[in-house]
């Protein structure tokens, strides 16, 4: 047969998280989801053209038992008939049968919520006599970690190994609403190595591009970051007479006219950014060049990045409240102030949420040089720095965060977050944030966003 596209079929039980798996996978919110089992009702395909892979979402089993029982016994005997009572009773089975009948490869979802039992076997032996190429997949590894402790989902972990490799299956531990991306492609590289060989040339020429245009996309995203670190390295200040700002309100007043000023070249990178990363979710094979297009044909784009200076009315006095207009301004510019639906900026808030951050941060510091009468704000290399900090936050959580999740970032994750940007930021040679070139720090930033790549 000859193939244009690789169907991957989803499967294993309800409820574990194989919609929004498929949602991770494409950058996209495709499907329903939802706490109840099989909110998935039939199977249905979803092709992914920055892979040239369709991905086929089906229902969860939920008589394994039974269909497995009348496959070995329909096999010594070809003309057994299920009884019309027990058909009513396998829809969604026989549903998910046909899907992995019709596909290359299979990833079974496993949840590590549960615990593996003789009705996974079960499930995994269907499986198997349909489609014997299969990779396993342990999803809600973080939601676990959340209720139980490190050596308990160990445990769990183990259990499933001792499943999966009484299969014969290689199995990759993923959580479909936050992990590194890395993680994605060795779940591909898994595909590629169990698929037919007359399939493996068609996979590989799919995930060739889907890996260079991942790395496409965050070297322009840092190139962005650069161009607004550049910005603020040009940034003078500001200067006032002491005689005019005597008590900490008037001072906290020139305060709060640096942090406007950098709010609006803040939130430009953030507005483009997220643009960026959600027109390349909407369009997974267009170029670098042909997204950046497409965003400057976003309605009035090029005038909304520049609205942080009528927007910073909104500021009032202190630091914290320039985060909620940071993200007002990134949603207003986004939307141009039209209602739209919340799934669509879901990545796009993602990086509000991190980013409105600086905001706070922002209003904290400032440098106080005395000169006679004069008093001037400016900042250091290392507030630049910790900028570059949050803006490579904003970059990774646009990039790697799924769009199932359905909630935003918690205050503990955006803080180890940074805590690992921090961390490898300290291996690299100091450079002076003062002076350093656009390029080398667009440079800087892609050696740590792939690090972290590379490291978790």
């Amino acid at each position: 047969m000859n193939l244009t596209t690789i169907n991957i079929a989803i499967a294993g039980h309800a409820n574990t998280g194989k919609t929004t798996l498929i949602r991770t996978f494409m950058r996209s919110n495709i499907g329903e989801v939802g706490d109840s089992p099989n909110v998935t009702k039939k199977g249905k395909a979803y092709f992914y053209d920055g892979l040239q892979a369709k991905f086929i979402d089906t229902p969860g089993f939920q008589q394994a038992s039974a269909v497995a029982i009348y496959l070995d016994l329909k096999q010594e005997n070809p003309d057994l008939k299920m009884s019309s009572k027990w058909e009513s009773k396998v829809t969604y089975d026989h549903d998910a049968m046909n899907s992995i009948e019709a596909s290359q490869v299979v990833l079974y979802v496993g949840n590590l919520s549960v615990v593996p039992d003789d009705s996974h076997k079960e499930e995994l032996n269907i499986i198997k006599k349909i489609q014997p190429k299969v990779v396993g997949i342990l999803n809600q590894y973080r939601k676990q970690s959340e209720v139980s402790d490190k050596e308990a989902i160990n445990h769990r972990i183990n259990l499933w190994k001792e499943l999966f490799e009484a299969e014969g299956i290689e199995f990759v531990v993923f959580d479909a609403h936050w992990d590194n991306p890395v993680k994605i492609n060795k779940i591909y590289d898994s595909i590629h190595k169990i698929l037919e060989p007359e399939h493996q040339d068609l996979f590989s020429e799919g995930l060739e591009k889907f890996k260079n245009r991942q790395a496409e996309i965050r070297k322009e995203s840092c190139s962005m970051l650069a161009e607004c670190i550049k910005d603020i390295q040009e940034y003078e200040g500001v200067s006032f007479k002491k005689s005019l700002y005597r008590n900490e309100e008037q001072q906290e007043e020139a305060k709060n006219k640096i942090t406007r000023e950098l709010y609006d070249k803040s939130v430009g990178f953030m507005a483009r950014v997220s643009a960026l990363y959600q027109i390349a979710a909407e369009f997974p094979t267009s170029p670098k060049d042909e997204i950046k297009y497409k965003m400057k044909q976003l309605p009035n784009f090029s005038a909304r990045v520049s609205v942080g200076s009528s927007t910073a009315t909104m500021l009032g006095s202190g630091g914290a409240i320039l985060g909620a207009s940071i993200g007002a301004g990134i949603t207003m510019i986004l939307t141009g102030g039209l209602g739209i639906e919340a799934e669509v900026l879901s990545g796009a808030l993602l990086g509000v949420q991190i980013g409105g951050v600086i905001g706070g941060f922002i209003g904290s510091f400032g440098v106080f040089l005395d000169d006679d009468d004069i008093i001037k704000i400016k900042l250091e290399p290392e507030e630049i720095e910790a900028i570059v900090t949050k803006g490579l936050a904003v970059i990774w959580g646009l990039s790697n965060n799924g769009y199932g999740r359905g909630r935003d970032l918690s205050t503990e994750e955006i803080k180890n977050l940074e805590d690992k940007i921090r961390l490898l930021q300290s291996k690299k040679p100091q450079i002076n944030w003062l002076n350093e070139t656009q390029i080398n720090i667009a440079n800087y930033c892609d050696e740590i966003l792939e690090s972290m790549e590379n490291n978790e």
